[in-house]
Order: C-alpha cells, then structure tokens, then sequence
C-alpha cells in the first residue's frame, strides 16, 4: 500500500469520525483502513488518534500530520491537475460565494489579470457567507470571514482582519486627538455590527509592549453597514474602529490612524473554502490560483489586512483547519 493511500485513510477517517465511514468513502473495508493508518502510525513513529473515546479523535502528533497530509495531497491534485489543464483549456463558469468587501477590494480590481490569463473563463459572484451554499447554490468556491463550521470542506486561512480606530482629519481637528485609549470614552464612536460577529461590538482593544487595555466606548452609530460606517467616519461624525479592507484610504490621508503607538489584536480569520477532490476542474483549480495570489498582492503593507504565514507566490495560504474546531 502505498504512502499516499494511508495519508487519504487518515484525512478521510478525521474528517468523518471513524474508521468504519473512511472505508465507506473510500470503498473499502474499515479492517483495511484501521490496517492502514496503523501501518503510518508504525512507519512514522506516532499515535495518531486517541481511540478511548467513543469518536475518533486526532491527537496532538495526529493533528500535525493530518495538516502536512492534506497538503501533500492537494500538491498531488494540483501536479495531476496542472498535467489535465495542459491538455484541456480553462473553460466555463466559476461560480464564487464571497464577502461583499473582499469582492470588491480583493477579487474586482484584479479581475482583468484573471481574464487575461484565462480569456475562456467566466466568473459569476455571489455574496453570501453560508458555507452550505457551496451545495444549495452549486459554488464551487467560497471567500469567507469568520470562523467556518466544521465540514468535509477544505478551508484554507489567507489571512486576518487587523483592526484599528480611524477617524478625518477634519474631525480630529474639530474634537482633538485622543493620546489613549481610555479618552476614546469622550469620542463619538461610529461602531460596526456585522451579524457574524460573536465579540463584544463596543469593546475596543488596544496592546502596547506587553500592556493590554479594554475600552468600553459609548455608540453614536452602531450599524451592520460596514461602507456606511465608512462613509460616516470619512464625513467627520466620528471614530471608526475596525479593519476597513480599503488601504488606499489610510495612504491618501483621508482617514487616520488614531492611537498610532497602540497596536489592536487582529479580529476574524479569512478563508477560501471548496469541495476536496482528487482530480478538481480546471476552471476551480485555476480560480483558486487566482484567489491566492490576489490576496497575497493585496495591502503589502498590512495596514488592513494580515496575511496567513506561509502565504506566497503559487503556493497555499495555510493548513487547512483542524475538524471539529468551529468557533475561535
């Protein structure tokens, strides 16, 4: 048996909890799965599940392998699909599930460079959050911001939100900028609601060589529209506080950084989302390419955005998340 097929016996049997629906999946016995992955585990040196309890359950070594199998083996669909997309021409529609704001900062103004390198290919964009919509709407990609559920999905992090307290000019000028945190209790504070969003909304946090502070602010807004909260921090109604996606805004000067010596803690994770294959379409397989590298090239300097550790060029953004860890 080769080593690849036990790296697919150990994903498949963590993905669906036992041994009995990894042999189901891969049509094969569970005697001949739990032979498998006790030959990996003899092979490597490791216990990979601990098998007390009454569902399969990765163990801290488990946890480490199973991420490096799922990378070896997407690399191993990416060379056989690279092999088909020479012999057959990106094609067709891409049908996407994205979050309005990376559609439009991340994904649009990159869209020429996609068609350019894909003249054939054709993108349509839903924005929509639920995972679930991957099957209900037929997607076969999916941005998402915020912790997803656990799934037989791959969700690969590209990145974190990086949060900050922003605010014009013209209202600095006006009230006066606050030199810490806690003078942001004195500020008009313009706070951002989305539904997704399990943390306290008017709770500010702010971090300084090791010292962490807490700022419970007062609203003069609170809204779920994230580019109307902008708008309203851009007219001067007040201080912002969140990771706004649009960094051209903070390099021309139209919105400010307040409370620059303060760094705050980066807010939700982003993820591509898609259906785990072993032979992926070459239109899906060229999209997610697409989607990598736009997000590697976005923000450089970071001042929205955090990018996932080992993101970079043509490679993947992040292992992909451990099953059954749903919320952060």
């Amino acid at each position: 048996m080769d080593r690849s097929h036990r790296l697919e016996m150990l994903v498949r049997a963590a993905d669906s909890g036992s041994f009995a629906a990894a042999a189901r999946l891969m049509d094969l016995s569970a005697s001949a799965v739990s032979r498998g992955i006790g030959e990996l585990e003899q092979s490597l040196g490791v216990v990979m599940f601990n098998r007390s309890t009454r569902h399969l359950q990765l163990t801290d070594d488990g946890v480490q392998v199973y991420r490096r199998a799922i990378e070896i083996l997407e690399r191993l669909a990416e060379l056989e699909g690279s092999v088909v997309s020479h012999r057959s021409r990106v094609s067709g529609t891409v049908r996407v599930g994205v979050h309005a704001p990376l559609n439009r900062y991340v994904l649009m103004p990159r869209l020429a460079e996609l068609h350019s390198r894909y003249p054939d290919l054709q993108v349509e964009t839903r924005v929509t959050q639920d995972p679930h919509d991957l099957q209900a709407q037929n997607l076969d990609v999916l941005l998402h911001v915020g912790e997803p559920p656990a799934s037989r999905l791959i969700a690969q992090r590209l990145g974190q939100g990086r949060p900050a307290p922003y605010a014009s000019p013209d209202y600095l000028r006006r009230l006066g900028e606050p030199a810490e945190p806690a003078e942001l209790t004195r500020h008009r504070c313009l706070l951002f609601r989305p539904p997704w969003q399990t943390q306290a909304h008017d709770h500010w946090h702010f971090e300084r060589e090791g010292e962490r502070r807490t700022v419970p602010v007062t609203a003069s807004l609170v809204s779920a529209d994230r580019e109307g909260v902008i708008v309203a921090a851009l007219a001067g109604a007040g201080v912002m506080y969140m990771a706004c996606f649009d960094p051209a805004l903070i390099g021309s000067g139209r919105l400010v950084r307040v409370l620059p010596g303060w760094r705050c803690p980066p807010s939700f994770n982003i993820y591509v989302m898609y259906r785990r294959s072993a032979n992926p379409a070459p239109r899906v397989s060229a999209f997610l390419r697409f989607v990598r590298d736009a997000f590697t090239a976005f923000d450089p300097q970071e001042l929205t955005i955090l990018h996932a550790p080992s993101a970079g060029a043509g490679g993947a953004a992040s292992a992909p998340r451990r099953p059954g860890k749903d919320k952060t």
